[in-house]
């Protein structure tokens, strides 16, 4: 893949106290020829026999992460229209597991037992590290949290809401709004996840149009914005509280540029992350994979120096690019003694996954005759046709797929009404 040579100056710079930075190049470019591995992470209360699974291996860092052997046609899955899984790459995935270690520590422990910790993705779409957070936090603390899904792009708003509805936890709000609007809710939020805006290098394989949308103008006006998102958002956050930071790109200055920036204002300390991620590293090592830590000034050279956040580098991962660090805010009062106000301006939805929704965790399936179909009559309803099912009884029904909800019909006799929302339906042609 032909990149500018603007492009590997910026990534010398980022490697430029990284041990063997020639050998890593190579292997980066090497990887940039290479087909982007299909990764999958598993909803783990939406629990099914998945064939795709076959001779997988899994992430190293995520237990319900899985790399497939070979790439499937999703869409003929009707259990991914039901939320069993999403397609997620490995190296994004990296973001959940530093999410499930700042769970474990004390002060998060102590403010989940006082009251529901109140959680916000910032930057959400499509939904990737929402519901890995909303997986995470379900799995450490029950119905004990609150996870607000925030995306300002209206169109990319829509793909969120419909992804976290699909997933199915009734405990992840969805709105679309600023930064500045959230920013107003002084002291709301015990953990908050940026996953900004950036220029998009760590996707060059994955997106070749990435390629030809860089610069170095773009990597300058992503900083820019990125460094205006962390201003707007900071005020949300509790003393105390902390803040993951990460984008799918490689440069310095949307990276440790931006999280400089704001340690800069002097209401943050980053964490030693990895001493904290020393068990993922561990495993990734295991797994023939490398993570590149950074001190936010230069990779550190001494192995055992602290390192406050990390590159996944195509070729050193099986996986595209990821940057990821974790700041703590200057604790200058009690964690968890703010209270929630939500503000006119923010206009926050219902749960996207609402008890009345189909692939909610919430629903309760007693209420329909619960009607079980086999692959074709499954996709047959994913792709809005009529069905007819002589043996069920009339009236709403909810139709399963491998005993998980997929949606509702309406059985008149003859045939049934397919209540599939029309904005999901398959458009391509389903037959087996």
């Amino acid at each position: 893949m032909l990149l500018p040579d603007a492009f590997w100056e910026s990534l010398r710079e980022a490697l430029v106290s990284v041990r063997k930075e020639e050998t890593i190049l190579a292997r980066f470019s090497a990887a940039l020829d290479e087909e982007s591995p299909a990764c999958v992470r598993l909803n783990p209360w939406k629990k099914a026999h998945l064939p795709i699974l076959e001779g997988a291996t899994q992430v190293p860092w995520s237990e319900e992460g899985w790399r497939l052997l070979k790439r499937p046609v999703y869409t003929l899955h009707p259990l991914f229209h039901a939320g069993a899984y999403y397609v997620q790459d490995a190296s994004s995935m990296f973001v959940g597991a530093v999410l499930r270690r700042v769970l474990q520590l004390p002060a998060i422990q102590k403010t989940a037992v006082e009251r529901p910790l109140r959680v916000l993705d910032l930057c959400a779409a499509p939904g990737g590290k929402t519901t890995d957070a909303a997986a995470s936090l379900r799995q450490a603390f029950g119905d004990g949290f609150e996870l607000l899904a925030n995306e300002y792009n209206a169109r990319r708003f829509a793909i969120l809401k419909d992804n976290v509805e699909v997933w199915g936890d009734p405990q992840v709000t969805v709105c679309n709004t600023q930064a500045a609007r959230l920013g107003q809710m002084t002291g709301c939020y015990d953990i908050i996840i940026v996953d900004a805006p950036c220029s998009g290098e760590g996707m060059f394989r994955k997106e070749p149009q990435a390629v030809e949308q860089w610069s170095p103008k773009k990597v300058e006006e992503c900083a820019a914005l990125q460094r205006s998102i962390l201003d707007d958002i900071a005020p949300a956050l509790a003393p105390g509280g902390y803040l993951i930071y990460s984008t799918c790109t490689y440069n310095t200055k949307e990276n440790e540029g931006s999280v400089n920036h704001l340690l800069e204002s002097g209401s943050f300390e980053a964490i030693d992350l990895k001493t904290l991620m020393s068990q993922e590293a561990s495993a990734a090592e295991t797994a023939g994979e490398t993570l590149l830590w950074s001190s936010l000034n230069a990779a550190p050279a001494d192995a055992d120096a602290p390192a406050h956040a990390v590159r996944l580098l195509t070729g050193l991962v099986h996986g595209e690019g990821q940057f990821c660090a974790l700041v703590q805010k200057v604790r200058n009062g009690m964690m968890g003694r703010e209270r929630l106000v939500a503000l006119p301006s923010v206009k926050a939805e219902a749960p996207a996954a609402s008890p009345e929704c189909p692939t909610s965790y919430a629903l309760d399936r007693s209420r329909w005759p619960n009607i079980g179909v086999d692959k074709q009559t499954a996709l047959n309803f994913l792709h809005g046709d009529s069905l007819v099912l002589p043996d069920a009884p009339k009236g709403l029904l909810l139709l399963t797929y491998k005993d998980i909800p997929l949606g509702f019909v309406k059985n008149i006799g003859a045939r049934c009404n397919n209540l599939y929302p029309k904005s999901r339906r398959i458009k391509m042609d389903v037959k087996l």
